[in-house]
């Protein structure tokens, strides 16, 4: 059908054919919408438990890996008095014959370079807890090395104390961290549950606004469109036919005009402000 065609067709024909067009839809739409709906309300508090669930665990992760944390720097602390004990018993003559290997400043150096490195690489859970077992390494050179000297000197006693309580805390590190490893797991699978339920949620809800849109718009243009039939009026409607049909020019030829008009006028006043 061309331009001459669609000119010959009457108002009230083309109006009928809008009319029946909008009634189709306006009977389609509706099963499909409460299919959409039916999806939203089974995905929304899917995916509203599975962020809950996700979140519960994140802060979970969050308070054992503080507490790991915690531990490990109290452990450290504990463990440099031990030595700072040992070093003192030796430059009085306490205990003779020190091992090289814990010399002060290497032993110091041990623990920054762990501690460096588990700051470093927090994400890494197989690399932390190597670290802490690498603390827990040097815990044992320690009591092996205590074990071999005089237990007899007044500053032994605190020595063993604070190594022993640096064992322990390096042990709830150990706990706090391998509690925290199985939640990464299950945090992963619950995160995505919800990025899952999360995605059909979006979905459901974007095509239920589009198709509640599309359901008012036909609505309102049954309306119209009923009204104009039965008043069989639609003279405001075919000016552009009428002008088409006298020889005028067409709403797309008068708008593609007024384009090229406007870009001339645009490119003069470039020119005139460049001069």
């Amino acid at each position: 059908m061309d331009a001459n065609d669609l000119l010959a067709v009457s108002p009230k024909l083309l109006a009928q054919a809008i009319l029946h067009r909008r009634e189709r839809l306006s009977e389609l739409i509706p099963d499909d919408l409460q299919e959409r709906r039916v999806e939203l309300s089974e995905a929304e508090p899917k995916a509203k438990s599975a962020r809950e669930e996700r979140d519960n665990i994140n802060s979970k992760v969050a308070g054992l890996k503080n507490e790991r944390n915690d531990a490990q720097k109290k452990a450290r602390a504990l463990f440099e008095r031990s030595n700072e004990i040992r070093e003192q018993l030796i430059s009085e003559g306490g205990m003779k014959n020190p091992d090289p290997k814990w010399a002060k400043d290497k032993l110091s150096e041990k623990l920054q370079a762990i501690e460096k490195q588990l700051e470093t690489n927090a994400g890494t859970h197989k690399t932390e807890e190597k670290f802490i077992n690498e603390m827990k390494s040097l815990i044992r050179e320690h009591e092996e090395w205590v074990s071999e000297r005089s237990a007899s000197q007044p500053l032994v006693k605190e020595m063993k104390d604070c190594r022993n309580k640096a064992k322990n805390l390096l042990e709830t590190a150990q706990k706090a961290h391998d509690a925290m490893v199985e939640l990464v797991g299950e945090n992963a699978e619950m995160h995505d549950a919800f990025v899952k339920w999360e995605d059909v949620r979006s979905r459901a809800k974007s095509r239920t606004m589009r198709l509640e849109n599309a359901l008012s718009s036909s609505q309102q243009a049954l309306e119209f469109w009923k009204d104009r039939i039965e008043s069989d009026s639609y003279d405001d409607l075919i000016v552009d036919a009428v002008r088409v049909r006298e020889g005028g020019m067409s709403s797309k030829a008068i708008a593609k005009e007024k384009k090229s008009l406007k870009q001339k006028m645009e490119k003069a006043d470039s020119r005139g402000e460049e001069e």
